[in-house]
């Protein structure tokens, strides 16, 4: 009898050690969803992901977190360590910002699953010697001010010539943009 009562209390203990760890991991779509309240990293030696997500998930249990999620996963100075990024949530962690659309110059960029939706009303061009992403907007925006247009997005970058000049062609749109004929629901079957 008393060996039969120490095997259930070693397995009571036992199922209560492993189900300690009570944050959960999220998956990308819930991890996006939320918003953290902390970024934390852990620095080990792991053998596989599955160890290095036991680790991060006992570093927020000790934080008082309810689920965290796995940024990133790097290999610390090729050294067999690796550093591990996690995002931390409460419980009743607050919902994510929509992003928004940056407005350069005073018009909007759109990203490209918002473009596709919209019929342009006309095109602009530049050409010329830019160093860097910004100034490549910064032309764009302009040409494209000067024609009324309320957003733009860029179609074409290219490489006009080994120099460093570009030719870029950016689709610019009215405020109030039709939609386009293949954004409507069922236009497509399957």
């Amino acid at each position: 009898m008393k060996l039969k009562n120490t095997l259930l209390a070693s397995a009571l203990l036992t199922t209560a050690t492993l189900s300690a760890h009570a944050a959960t991991e999220l998956t990308p779509e819930q991890a996006a969803a939320l918003k953290p309240y902390d970024r934390v990293v852990v620095t080990g030696r792991f053998n596989a992901i599955g160890d290095a997500v036991q680790a991060v998930s006992r570093k927020a249990d000790k934080d008082g977190a309810a689920s965290f999620y796995v940024v990133d996963t790097s290999d610390y100075g090729n050294g067999g360590n690796w550093r591990v990024t996690a995002d931390l949530y409460k419980e009743d962690a607050p919902k994510a910002d929509a992003p928004k659309n940056r407005i350069i110059n005073g018009v909007m960029e759109l990203p490209k699953d918002q473009a596709v939706e919209l019929m342009p009303y006309d095109t602009v061009t530049v050409q010329g010697f830019y160093r860097s992403q910004p100034e490549v907007n910064d032309a764009i925006t302009k040409a494209a001010k000067a024609k009324g247009a309320y957003a733009f997005f860029i179609v074409r970058q290219v490489d006009a010539n080994q120099g460093g000049n570009q030719r870029i062609t950016a689709y610019i749109y009215k405020k109030d943009a039709e939609k386009t004929r293949a954004a409507e629901p069922g236009r497509y079957p399957g």
